[in-house]
């Protein structure tokens, strides 16, 4: 059975006949909360991965009782969490343990921050970088001129922007950067929902063995991406967009 990755949830998805996929929602927002009802039936196993960054303390909000919420593309979110520091558009804290105390969902980690960094891997060629990425670096014009993409900042060692310089990160710099955004995670999970959990969902879906090694060591023991890369440690996933018809 193949894993669907589903983000902020669109009126559409409905019309899918989905029991043949195992599903996963990333980032922990509040449509995935607002719409259990309408998923609860399904019948396999719902896993949530949380960014624990992004949730803020707050009441469980009312679910869907037939009124359809306005649904925003990921690059609209993430520019409305990064850089306006808004947060309502994903789950509150108590929302995700009245989820979590449901028999079929399992919560797994999404990393911390969810954040990116500057790297020279994959130049950016086909489109424009989003805004919210672009302004994670205040809209540097060296960005275009020395041909950079923006990655996950959990998955390349990258580089960052000092005093209008731009950087290469240490390996070091990198490994801690691993380690302190893994820790933060579980914490918070510990913290909140009092488990450990060993379900990880890489980052924009990128990942590499340094990485997945590096996981390792704090107990996860299975991996999600779009795609697997040949590592039997992670489960490639189709995205749900891609069943709808245009």
């Amino acid at each position: 059975m193949q894993y669907l990755m589903i983000h902020d949830i669109r009126r559409e998805y409905f019309d899918l006949n989905l029991d043949q996929y195992r599903l996963t929602f990333d980032d922990g927002l509040f449509s995935q909360y607002y719409y259990y009802p309408l998923y609860a039936d399904h019948p396999g196993k719902l896993t949530y991965f949380i960014a624990t960054g992004f949730i803020r303390p707050g009441p469980a909000r009312p679910k869907f009782s037939g009124d359809y919420i306005a649904y925003l593309k990921p690059k609209k979110y993430m520019y409305r969490c990064f850089i306006e520091q808004q947060f309502d558009h994903f789950m509150t804290t108590e929302e995700i343990r009245e989820l979590a105390a449901k028999p079929n969902v399992q919560i797994g980690v999404h990393s911390h921050w969810h954040d990116v960094i500057l790297t020279r891997s994959h130049p950016r060629k086909r489109k424009p970088l989003s805004q919210w990425k672009l302004a994670r670096f205040q809209n540097t014009p060296e960005i275009g001129r020395r041909d950079f993409s923006i990655r996950s900042k959990i998955a390349f060692q990258g580089f960052y922007l000092q005093a209008g310089s731009v950087l290469r990160r240490s390996i070091s710099q990198w490994e801690d950067y691993i380690k302190a955004d893994t820790e933060r995670c579980l914490e918070w999970m510990m913290g909140n929902l009092g488990y450990t959990p060993e379900l990880y969902c890489l980052p924009f879906n990128e990942h590499n063995e340094k990485l997945i090694s590096m996981l390792k060591s704090f107990g996860f023991n299975q991996f999600f991406a779009a795609r697997s890369g040949n590592n039997p440690n992670v489960c490639s996933r189709v995205d749900i967009d891609s069943l709808i018809r245009p």
